[in-house]
């Protein structure tokens, strides 16, 4: 009976183990059902949360204006580079003040007898500024050498305006200035100018023009870096280019400027009136960026140009002879170097630009050329970048 009794008891206890063992299986399988279902809400809220970024994103991009979308992806168009190898523009605004000094040659050559004359203007000692937006750029310099001098009697190179975009991909440039008036005969065929009064102040020169370049590697070259002081090459590089070239000029020589003894013993054929030409040329070179240290550039930029002139060239004795030639060459050379810690910089910059000319008896090259210091700051830094 004792017996019995112990295994009902033990029954008992049995059926109570398994029902606790069962109710806890069935508590833990609740549990982890529920778990699993609020990992499966989360993985959908995540998911949730990452559709409706993507569709706020959208959202936000389609409610800006057309134009708005069309300046920014012009923007990056031109802009974009390899961080690597180039550190961008990080300001929106640069203010950059320029000292120069300009010179211009002129080599006039007769066909028929083979003689020259060389003229060099005074030098001109050039003060004023650049002011950039972005890749924007406005600048105009004024001739010290003009302050306190009669209008006429100056160099006539008072003032150099220029309207230019520095891009990654896009150099463009729209210039305008006058040079001549003071200048110094150099020499003449044939005629001794030792001791001799060379003072001719009877050359006037205007030009205009607008000349742009396309750069081909310009993921990794920088021509902001190297000439606009607004990006900074971080590895050396090079880049060939291609570019567009228009240059319209108009000179006056008066030979009653000339002195007395050269009036009577030059080579008529030398002398012209007025030379009015428009050029029109394309030019293939290459461009290289040799990083020296760090923030530290030295630039070189070589660009022959071949191209169509229309030319009207009045000599001394007023008659006009057709074009001998319509070819015209052209040599524009640049060189830099820079220091630029993408918040100030300083540097030197030297130019040159070669242009020829001929008609059927006379020619005439002329050069201009100037070594610019710059030194300026960027300010208002983009939002991106703070």
């Amino acid at each position: 009976m004792k017996q019995h009794e112990t295994m009902k008891r033990m029954g008992v206890v049995l059926l109570m183990a398994v029902a606790a063992v069962a109710a806890m299986a069935q508590e833990e399988q609740i549990v982890d059902s529920t778990l699993r279902a609020g990992w499966d809400m989360e993985r959908m809220d995540v998911e949730q949360t990452r559709v409706l970024d993507d569709v706020g994103v959208e959202q936000i991009r389609k409610r800006k204006p057309f134009l708005t979308r069309v300046v920014d992806g012009v923007s990056e168009f031109l802009m974009g580079c390899d961080t690597t190898y180039v550190t961008p523009q990080q300001y929106q605004l640069t203010a950059q003040m320029e000292v120069s000094y300009w010179h211009d040659y002129y080599f006039m050559r007769s066909s028929e007898t083979s003689n020259t004359m060389v003229i060099q203007s005074d030098p001109s000692v050039i003060l004023g500024g650049f002011v950039y937006f972005g890749p924007f750029g406005y600048g105009a310099v004024w001739n010290m050498n003009d302050l306190g001098i009669k209008a006429g009697k100056t160099n006539g190179t008072s003032l150099r305006q220029s309207f230019v975009i520095h891009t990654a991909k896009i150099f463009a440039e729209y210039y305008m200035f006058n040079s001549g008036k003071g200048a110094e005969i150099r020499s003449v065929s044939g005629i001794d100018l030792r001791g001799r009064e060379r003072t001719f102040r009877g050359l006037d020169s205007r030009c205009n023009g607008v000349s742009a370049m396309y750069m081909f590697n310009n993921r990794h070259f920088s021509w902001p870096a190297a000439f606009g002081a607004n990006a900074v090459q971080r590895k050396s590089c090079g880049s060939w280019s291609v570019g567009f070239q228009y240059n319209h000029q108009a000179i006056s020589f008066n030979k009653y400027e000339l002195p007395a003894y050269l009036q009577e013993e030059i080579d008529s054929t030398l002398l012209f009136s007025h030379v009015n030409y428009s050029d029109y040329s394309v030019s293939v070179g290459y461009n290289y960026n040799c990083v020296v240290g760090r923030n530290v550039l030295f630039a070189v930029s070589l660009m022959p140009g071949i191209g169509y002139r229309r030319s009207n060239i009045t000599e001394a004795q007023e008659v006009k002879h057709s074009i001998f030639n319509s070819i015209s060459t052209d040599l524009n050379l640049r060189m830099s170097f820079f220091w630029n810690n993408t918040r100030f910089f300083s540097g030197l910059i030297l130019e040159t630009h070669t242009y020829d000319y001929r008609k059927n008896k006379f020619g005439l090259t002329n050069t201009y050329g100037t070594l610019k210091y710059l030194l300026g700051f960027n300010f208002w830094k983009k939002p991106q970048k703070r």
